[in-house]
Parts: C-alpha cells; sequence; structure tokens
C-alpha cells in the first residue's frame, strides 16, 4: 500500500458506523416483512430503502481503500459500480418520499399519477446515470459533473419533500417506546438536520476539485448526516442498534488486537523459524473469535447492558410449572406477569382475557387500552403473531390511538391449540423496547405456556362447576320430591278449612265475621305458598319462541301500573330499541313480575324518593334486562344467598321466587345477577338473542 493507508483506513472507518447502523435497521425491517407477512405497504418499502442506504455506504468505504489514481481512472468493473451507487442515490430519493406518504396511522396511499411524477422523475435521473453523455456539455467529463450536480440536487430535493410530508403530520411530543413509528417534533428536527448537512455537501461537490481527493473531514461530515438521518429509525430500534455496534466494535477489536499482537509477537522472535506457529496460532485464535465469538459476546452484552440472562426462557418455563390449575386463571396470571416482569427486566405487564377482564403488573395504562380492545370474535380476527414495533400498526384504528403515548412495545397472544385466551401486553424503556430473536421466541413461549395453564384451570373450573351443579340439583331434586309430598298432604285439609270458614264467613248475621275473615286470608296465604312449593317441585316444560323483550316488558307493566301510581313510585322503562330473544314468553313475564313484586315491596320501607327503573337492551351478542329500585339495598352477607331455595327476606316470604327465576333464566341459557348498595338494588338478566318474530 502507499503512503496514504492510513487516510484510506479512517476514510473507509468513517462509513463504518453508518453502514452498520442502517445494515442492522435494514435486517430488523427485512426480518419483521419476512417471517410476519404485514398487509401495511409500509413494510414492504422500509426494507428496500434501507437496503439502499446500508448498499451505498458500504461502497463508499470499499471505495475509500481504493488509490486515488484507480477511482479517478475506474476500470470497467469500477465503472458499473459507480452506474449502481449513482443508481441508489436516486431509487433512494424516490422510495424515501413513496414510504413517507405511509408514516401516518391510517396510511393513505398516495395517487396514481403522483407515483408517476415521483418515479417518472427517477427514471429520467437514472437514465442520466446510466447514460451520463447524455447530459449536455462540451465534454464527457462536463457532462459527468453536471450529471452529478444533477443527481446531487435531486436527492436534496427528494429529502426536502420528506421533511416537508413529515412536518405535515408529525405530532407534539419527544420519543418514547412504543410509538407505532408515528412522526414527532424530533423526527423532524433530525431529518432537517440532514437536509441542512446535505445542503452543504451539495455546495462542497460544486465547487471541489473532483482532481483532488475528497478531505478527510467531509468524509467525517458525511457520516454524521448519515447518522442523523438514521437517527428516527435508529432510536425505534434503539436496542438492536446498541447491540448490533456493541457486538461488531467488540468482535472488531478483538480481530485487531490478534492481528497486531501477531505481528509484534512475529516480529520480537529472535528464531524466524517460531513465525510460522505464531501465524498459525492467530489464525486459530482469528477463528475462534470468528466461530463463538458473536453468540459469547451478545451474551456478555445481553448480560451487562440489557441485564437478560441467558437462562430466561427455560427460567420462566421452570417458574410456570410450579403453577397448578387449581390456583385459577387469574391467579396464574398474576404470577405469571410478575415472573416474565422480573426476567426480563420490563416496566409493566399486562393480560387483558377474552372475556374482557384483565389482570396487570405495574403502573399499566390498562384504563386506557382495556375499553377499546377487542373482544370475542373482534379479537380472534387480530393476528395471531406476536406485534411488536411497526407491526402494531396491523390492529384497529381506535385501538393505535389507545396505544399511543402508553410505551407498550408489544403485544403476543396468548394461545392454545384450543382456542385464544386474550392478550399479553408489555411496556419498557428506550434501550430493551427492541426485543432480539431470542426475546421474542421467549416471550411467545411464556404465552403459550401460560395459555396451556390457563386451559388446564378453566377445564378444572368448569369441572368443578358441573360437580357443583349435579350437587345442587341432586339437593334441590330432594328439596322438591319433599316439598310435593308435603305440600301434597297439607293442600287438601286446607282446602276442606278454607271452604268451611268461607261458608261460616258466608252465614247471615255469623259471628265472629273479623275472625273468620283473618282465617280465611291466613288460608288463602298458605295455598299460594303450597302452590310455590309445588311449582318449585314440577319440572317446567319450556317452549321457546323469538320474542320482542320491549313489548313483553310494556305489557307486563301495564298491570302494574295503577299499583305503582297508588304507591307513588315513579316508573322509569327503557324499552325504546328492538330487541328479540329466544324464550318463553310466559315464563320471561312470570319472571317480570317476580322481580318487579320484590321491587315493590322492596320500596314499601317508606324511603323516598322511590324509583323502579326498567330497561332492556342488548351487550356483547346478548339481550339484557335490568329491573332496578332506589330502596334500601340488601345486606352484602345476603346476596349470595338470594337465589337459593327457602331464602328469603321478607316475614312471609316462601324463599322460592327467585329460586325458580334463576331456574327459569338458566333454562333459557341466559345468567341473573343481583347488585346492591346503599342506593338500592339491580337484577340483571342475559339472555341469548333470537330471530326476528
Amino acid at each position: 500500500m502507499s503512503g496514504s493507508d492510513p487516510y484510506a483506513l479512517l476514510a473507509a472507518g468513517s462509513y463504518l458506523l453508518p453502514a452498520l447502523v442502517w445494515a442492522i435497521i435494514a435486517r430488523s425491517s427485512w426480518r419483521f416483512l419476512l417471517t410476519k407477512h404485514p398487509r401495511s405497504p409500509f413494510f414492504r418499502l422500509l426494507p428496500i430503502m434501507t437496503t439502499i442506504i446500508t448498499s451505498m455506504y458500504v461502497f463508499h468505504g470499499v471505495l475509500s481503500l481504493l488509490p486515488f489514481d484507480v477511482q479517478h481512472h475506474p476500470g470497467p468493473l469500477l465503472v458499473v459500480a459507480y452506474t449502481i451507487s449513482n443508481l441508489a442515490h436516486v431509487a433512494l430519493g424516490a422510495v424515501s418520499l413513496h414510504l413517507v406518504h405511509y408514516l401516518p396511522l391510517d396510511e393513505q396511499p398516495p395517487s396514481r399519477r403522483w407515483l408517476a411524477i415521483d418515479y417518472g422523475i427517477a427514471a429520467v435521473v437514472a437514465l442520466f446515470a446510466i447514460f451520463p453523455w447524455l447530459v449536455p456539455g462540451h465534454s464527457f467529463e462536463q457532462s459527468l459533473t453536471r450529471f452529478f450536480v444533477i443527481r446531487n440536487v435531486y436527492v436534496l430535493v427528494m429529502l426536502a419533500l420528506v421533511l416537508l410530508q413529515l412536518a405535515r403530520f408529525s405530532r407534539r411530543g419527544m420519543w418514547h417506546p412504543g410509538v407505532l413509528g408515528e412522526a414527532r417534533f424530533p423526527d423532524v428536527f433530525f431529518i432537517g438536520c440532514g437536509v441542512i448537512g446535505a445542503v452543504g455537501w451539495v455546495l462542497f461537490a460544486l465547487f471541489a476539485d473532483f482532481l483532488q481527493p475528497t478531505p478527510l473531514w467531509m468524509r467525517i461530515y458525511d457520516t454524521v448526516i448519515a447518522l442523523l438521518l438514521a437517527t428516527p429509525l435508529a432510536v425505534r430500534t434503539l436496542g438492536e442498534v446498541v447491540r448490533g455496534v456493541l457486538v461488531v466494535g467488540t468482535l472488531g477489536a478483538a480481530t485487531a488486537a490478534l492481528y497486531f499482537g501477531a505481528q509484534v509477537m512475529a516480529a520480537s522472535l529472535v528464531d524466524p523459524r517460531l513465525r510460522p506457529l505464531v501465524d498459525v496460532a492467530a489464525i486459530v485464535a482469528l477463528l475462534v473469535v470468528l466461530v463463538g465469538g458473536p453468540s459469547w459476546v451478545r451474551a456478555g452484552i445481553d448480560h451487562l447492558v440489557f441485564r437478560r440472562s441467558g437462562r430466561r426462557r427455560e427460567e420462566l418455563r421452570v417458574f410456570l410449572q410450579t403453577l397448578t390449575p387449581d390456583l385459577g386463571a387469574v391467579e396464574c396470571c398474576r404470577r405469571g406477569l410478575a415472573a416474565l416482569a422480573r426476567v426480563l427486566h420490563l416496566r409493566s405487564v399486562a393480560i387483558i382475557l377474552a372475556d374482557g377482564s384483565s389482570i396487570a403488573h405495574g403502573e399499566f395504562p390498562l384504563a386506557r387500552i382495556a375499553p377499546v380492545w377487542p373482544r370475542g370474535a373482534e379479537a380472534d380476527r387480530l393476528p395471531a403473531v406476536g406485534l411488536t414495533d411497526y407491526a402494531m400498526r396491523e390492529l384497529p384504528g381506535d385501538v393505535q390511538e389507545a396505544l399511543l403515548g402508553t410505551d407498550v412495545v408489544a403485544i403476543v397472544p396468548v394461545r392454545s391449540p384450543r382456542r385464544r385466551h386474550g392478550h399479553l401486553f408489555m411496556t419498557t424503556g428506550f434501550l430493551t423496547a427492541a426485543f432480539s430473536d431470542e426475546d421474542v421466541a421467549t416471550v411467545e413461549s411464556f404465552a403459550t405456556q401460560l395459555a396451556l395453564l390457563l386451559d388446564g384451570a378453566e377445564l378444572l373450573a368448569r369441572a368443578v362447576a358441573v360437580e357443583r351443579t349435579l350437587a345442587h340439583n341432586e339437593k334441590l331434586a330432594a328439596i322438591g320430591a319433599l316439598a310435593a309430598r308435603i305440600a301434597h298432604e297439607i293442600r287438601n285439609p286446607v282446602t276442606a278449612a278454607r271452604s268451611l270458614a268461607q261458608q261460616l264467613a258466608d252465614e247471615p248475621g255469623a259471628a265472629f265475621a273479623a275472625e273468620h275473615e283473618l282465617i280465611l286470608t291466613e288460608l288463602e296465604r298458605v295455598e299460594r305458598q303450597v302452590a310455590a312449593l309445588l311449582r318449585f317441585a314440577r319440572r317446567e316444560e319450556f317452549t321457546f319462541a323469538a320474542v320482542d323483550l320491549g313489548d313483553l316488558t310494556r305489557t307486563t307493566l301495564d298491570a302494574f301500573r295503577p299499583r305503582l301510581a297508588a304507591a307513588d313510585i315513579a316508573l322509569d322503562l327503557d324499552a325504546a330499541g328492538r330487541i328479540v330473544a329466544r324464550a318463553d314468553a310466559e315464563k320471561i313475564r312470570q319472571l317480570l313480575i317476580n322481580l318487579v313484586e320484590n321491587a315493590i315491596d322492596a320500596l314499601g320501607d317508606g324511603r323516598a324518593p322511590r324509583r323502579l327503573a326498567i330497561a332492556v337492551g342488548g351487550v356483547n351478542g346478548s339481550a339484557v334486562v335490568r329491573v332496578s329500585d332506589s330502596g334500601s339495598g340488601i345486606a352484602a352477607e345476603a346476596l349470595p344467598h338470594l337465589f337459593e331455595p327457602f331464602f328469603s327476606l321478607k316475614p312471609h316470604g316462601t324463599g322460592l321466587g327467585l329460586a325458580i327465576a334463576k331456574r327459569t333464566v338458566e333454562a333459557h341459557g341466559g345468567t341473573i345477577e343481583a347488585r346492591s348498595d346503599a342506593a338500592g338494588t339491580t337484577f340483571h338478566v342475559t339472555l341469548p338473542l333470537g330471530g326476528p318474530p
């Protein structure tokens, strides 16, 4: 080599850092494109753009190692390389401007006319790159010089247009993890600094003497511009960039140390015959560094910089094996999230289950995300793979807006072969926001094992529920059989006594009229209780059909209006919409009568204002009927027993009305719940929706 070797090495080294940064970004974007297959055009253009930029700086680095006279008088192969480099500059301008149109979350594509203009101008400049003599000039050198001016101005104009487009839709505020690729003010700042720097480079190119080597300071200046332009993308994959730069830097330093150390050792040997032995040892050491070094260095960087153990997947697997299904789904999730946050050093983690319930560890923004997160069939339509970085653009628009500013860096489905239980959310800092392949595999493995654990918890809970139901049904059957026998034994004497009391009361001038009336009243009450016992013991037959719950509720309440008015109870009915359920109309009418009777009794305590509210609507694919009163409420210790047979809060109640109501609702495939506080009591009934009547 000539005496300019140190200059050539410094010049080549000045391009190494931007080439490495852009190569890491390109590798990340290609990996995502090839493994996740996203639908967004943004993900198809990003790998192309980053690869073009990487190849440009690699070419400049290699070119810097060539003697200047070779650069100035290139051979055919170098001419082809120059041409490809010029084409890369032109393609970069067109692709960058095209890509920036997809940065907004709504990703509005440009029109065909716009695309024709963008790539049409690029095609003209590319034609000049292939045939530079087409540029007007007195000589080929002048045509080539003018082409470089056209190329540089073209790239500068395209960068300026990219900056203007960014400024149009950028959001205020600084960078933070989980930005979904949205443009922020710092993006505009760094791209603007890069454009200003590019102006300086173009001005230098206009007045520079191409017969002289490019100064080293100008190459460093070019490197700074490249890093400024890379910053908006590098900060979104900061973990990968830092990891890659440290790995390459460490391996490069180790290789250089081995090479120069071997040279120094060989030069210091007295016996020249030992030099081949030193060379062989240096080659073996170099092979060891290049083969085993990357994994060792990466593991060390993960441990020292990212505080992540190489055994994190095994550690999580062993922990999950300590959990058992009998803990229940919620407790399994809670303990699993705590372990995941500890092992991966996450800021916070959360799981939103398919039924809408959620569990969080750390300060996770559940209140912002949970209300808009898809449920049921909508959740099943979400991507079946983990979503990180820009991949979260695959989510619905309202979910994207909710995620902005929450620092959520990854969303992984908790999915087993049986079904999808929910989604796992993670937040972390900038440095650990970009997960490595090992991190992603670890989290996905954790989510799969947790899903299998939730399968077991769900099956166990279902088995326990079936056992309890069977035991409860056996208990009810025994109670029913006993009640039926007692009712039949009581009914005949009660009927005879009631008939005799009625005859005595009807005799003219009969004495003890008040006593006879009291006897009749009490016997009628006993007969009603006997009838309730018989109804509870009898297996009811249901005739299901499409029933408009709004119409059924209105007609049922019409019979109560005079009674409500006499008791000074305000009625608030909300049944405007058409809600059609699959139900037995008469059984649901009896259910409504029972609930309204209970509400009227609850409002008889004299507490004002007295208000009865009934609402009919639809929620999450089910018909819902709510009956609320403004009474004094039900004691908390009594709520769990409301639907048990023979449990009553009324002095003369049978305790069978709500038990029959629960059986009726469950026979329809629905649910009934009671909620009570000092402001009153609400019964919440859900029924399956049906077709139009």
